[in-house]
């Protein structure tokens, strides 16, 4: 069971980071590379590492929550799937803004 909640969280928090380094890309158009570098290198670095933690918490949390009585594995298990989705999409959010800024600030500074 952990490994299934693991590998899912993980591919759903890829999927959206996928998804946000595309439209990284349309925001920084216009941006040098070398401007833009940084930017995307804490894009990437960030969602590799959310991806791997939050799988792992989530991984966690299903095994915790299935130990209760009025949980079942599958249900545990879709609670944490959710979870962490949503957690993941917000930091990745966060995380896209941020890199953007990044991003202006090396072409402000060089």
């Amino acid at each position: 069971m952990k490994i299934t909640v693991f590998v899912i969280t993980a591919l759903i928090q890829l999927a959206v980071a996928f998804l946000g380094f595309f439209i990284l890309l349309l925001g920084l158009n216009g941006f040098h590379e070398s401007d833009a570098t940084p930017g995307l290198i804490f894009y990437i670095a960030l969602a590799f590492l959310s991806a791997l933690g939050l799988g792992a918490a989530s991984a966690y949390t299903a095994k915790r929550l299935s130990e209760k009585p009025s949980l079942g594995k599958f249900a545990a298990s879709l609670i944490a799937i959710i979870a962490f989705a949503i957690v993941g999409g917000l930091i990745l959010f966060g995380g896209m803004i941020a890199a953007a800024l990044l991003a202006e600030a090396t072409r402000k500074w060089t």
